[in-house]
């Protein structure tokens, strides 16, 4: 059974180094995905994990990648009492796209 999720968007923020309960190191960062509907415009938000910190140094706030990789989707109740959506992507694949100084969505 497959069950993986694709996506392409920019980086929110530089990407960081950090380490699991088990004391391995990843990569952590958080993509924006913009959808244009009509006049509608949407952006949904990811939080990425990718086992592989070579690439530390080009995951640069605005920089465009593509994802794929295993979806992890959770709620949580935030402090004024609304639930909140997550969805943190386990990526195996990372492509960059472009350079991060690209302005396209």
């Amino acid at each position: 059974m497959l069950y993986r999720l694709d996506l392409m968007g920019n980086l929110v923020a530089d990407a960081e180094v950090r380490t699991s309960q088990s004391g391995n190191e990843f990569v952590a960062f958080r993509v924006a995905v913009n959808e244009n509907m009509g006049d509608e415009k949407k952006t949904t938000f990811f939080d990425v994990s990718y086992a592989k910190n070579n690439v530390l140094p080009y995951l640069k706030a605005g920089q465009k990648v593509y994802i794929s990789g295993k979806p992890s989707l959770g709620a949580s109740l935030g402090k004024d009492g609304k639930a909140y959506h997550n969805a943190h992507i386990y990526a195996r694949d990372l492509e960059l796209i472009g350079s991060s100084s690209s302005k396209e969505n």
